[in-house]
Formats: structure tokens, C-alpha cells, sequence
């Protein structure tokens, strides 16, 4: 007759030690998760912008009427409208949270430098690395595709200039709330112009999203920067009211961002800007 085998108590003990160990381990990661708003974004948010971006944008193209060659120029000149939205704001917000990594802030606003020859600085900053950034794009389109994205000709120049307006609204918008309130916010420096991703319609026309983000969409400027160019290479004509509407918008919104930013500037001033440096 077999004895039943058992498990010594030393090594009983052993096993739940390194199961309360790897317990232990898992609840240290976890925990974070409560207040850090990057591994919210990483685990969630970017997921749910790429499964309605490209979700909708598959959905058009599958049963799109119009012809091959024209939805994948609009594809392709929206990549590098995109590209000077994503750096217009970047060089903004990245500028600001790059001295406050390297807690070089308060030695930067020490100096007889203002505020508004930071802002200026960050501007042509981002003027010129997002020229820089769009032309290379647009050479390795004509290099991989043998597709010229300026064949729509001066048009591009409005759409240029609409897409860093909106750029530097959302790079302000973001700065702004990390003055504030640092680093524990900072996930706003991508996740914010992440939001106007699909809600711009970038890669689809703007009647494929939901009713409900299709009316959030209207107050977005970007919106009607991609439908006005889908017009002129679907139709060959540019919807002009299109344009005006988004130049208007951003005319709004950019006011309405540096207004905040000057505002959560001085605020932060008065909390004293040396707790980034700790």
C-alpha cells in the first residue's frame, strides 16, 4: 500500500514566501497605476485612439466609391499634415518638459529672459523643425511611393499654416497644464494631440465617425483642414468656407491657449518654481 507523500513544512513555507514575494511584487506595479496617468495612456487610451482611428478608416476604405489612386494621396498628404501638427505642438510642450526633467527651470527663468522671449524661441523652434520634419516626410513618400504630396500645389501653404496654429494651440494647452501641476500630468504632452487624432478625421472624411464624436469634431479646427483637402482631390475644388471656418477656430484657439498658459505661468510663479527642481 502506497503512503501518501507530504509536503515538509520548511519547503510549505518556502512556497508561500516566494508566492507573497511575486504577490508583493505585482501589487508595487499595480498600485502606481491610481495617479500615473502614462501607464493609464499606455495601457488604455493609445489602444482606444488606434482601434477608432483605424477601425474607421479600414470601414471607408473598404467601401469607398472613390477611385485607389486619390484615397491614398489623401492618405499620404494627411500623413504629412499630421506630422506638422504632431511637431508644431511638440517643440512647445517637449521644450518645457525637457527643462523641468532636467531641472534646469529655474535656472532658465533666473535670467533676464522673459517669458515672452521663451514663447518666441519655442515658436521658431518649432517653425523650423517642423519644416525640417514635413520636407523629409514628404521625400521619403516620393522615394517609397513615387507619390509627390505637392501636387495640390499652393493649397498646401493654408493647410500648412492651419495645421501649426492648431499645433501650437494644443503645445501651449499642454505646457501649461504642466507648469501647474509637473510631472504627474505630463502624459498631456501626447495624449492631448493624440485626442485630435481621430476626432480630426485625418485619414477618413469626417461622416464615418460616430454622431457623437462627428459633433465634437466640428469644434476641432483640423477637421476641416482634411475634408477641405478630400475635397479638392476628390472634386477638384476647395471648399473655401471649409478653410475660413479653420482658420477662424484656431485664430480662437490660440488666443484662448496662450491666455492660459501666461496664467498657469504666473500661478506656478507664485507656488514657487524651484519644487521642479526637487
Amino acid at each position: 500500500m502506497k503512503t501518501k507523500q507530504t509536503i515538509p513544512p520548511a519547503r510549505l513555507s518556502k512556497r508561500k514566501s516566494s508566492a507573497y514575494r511575486v504577490y508583493a511584487l505585482m501589487v508595487r506595479h499595480a498600485l502606481p497605476m491610481k495617479r500615473d496617468f502614462d501607464l493609464l495612456s499606455d495601457m488604455l487610451y493609445w489602444p482606444l485612439m488606434d482601434t477608432i482611428t483605424w477601425g474607421i478608416a479600414s470601414s471607408w476604405l473598404a467601401g469607398s466609391d472613390s477611385t485607389v489612386g486619390s484615397a491614398v494621396l489623401s492618405i499620404l498628404i494627411a500623413l504629412v499634415i499630421w506630422n506638422v501638427i504632431w511637431r508644431a505642438q511638440s517643440e512647445v510642450s517637449r521644450n518645457l518638459i525637457d527643462e523641468i526633467w532636467n531641472n534646469n527651470l529655474v535656472n532658465v527663468f533666473s535670467t533676464a529672459l522673459t517669458l515672452r522671449e521663451w514663447m518666441l524661441s519655442v515658436l521658431l523652434q518649432s517653425f523650423l523643425k517642423m519644416f525640417i520634419s514635413a520636407g523629409f516626410v514628404s521625400l521619403v513618400i516620393l522615394g517609397l511611393y513615387a507619390v509627390n504630396v505637392y501636387q495640390i500645389g499652393w493649397w498646401l501653404v493654408p493647410f500648412t499654416v492651419n495645421a501649426t496654429l492648431t499645433g501650437w494651440s494644443v503645445g501651449f494647452v499642454a505646457a501649461a497644464l504642466v507648469i501647474r501641476y509637473g510631472q504627474k500630468v505630463q502624459t498631456v504632452v501626447w495624449t492631448l494631440p493624440g485626442a485630435l487624432f481621430p476626432l480630426s478625421a485625418v485619414y477618413f472624411p469626417v461622416d464615418q465617425l460616430p454622431v457623437g464624436l462627428r459633433q465634437i469634431s466640428q469644434l476641432v479646427p483640423t477637421t476641416y483642414i482634411f475634408e477641405s483637402m478630400r475635397s479638392l482631390l476628390f472634386t477638384g475644388t476647395l471648399d473655401l468656407q471649409m478653410l475660413w471656418l479653420s482658420f477662424g477656430l484656431n485664430a480662437i484657439y490660440i488666443v484662448l491657449a496662450l491666455w492660459f498658459f501666461v496664467r498657469m505661468f504666473r500661478k506656478s510663479k507664485e507656488l514657487n518654481l524651484a519644487r521642479f527642481s526637487n
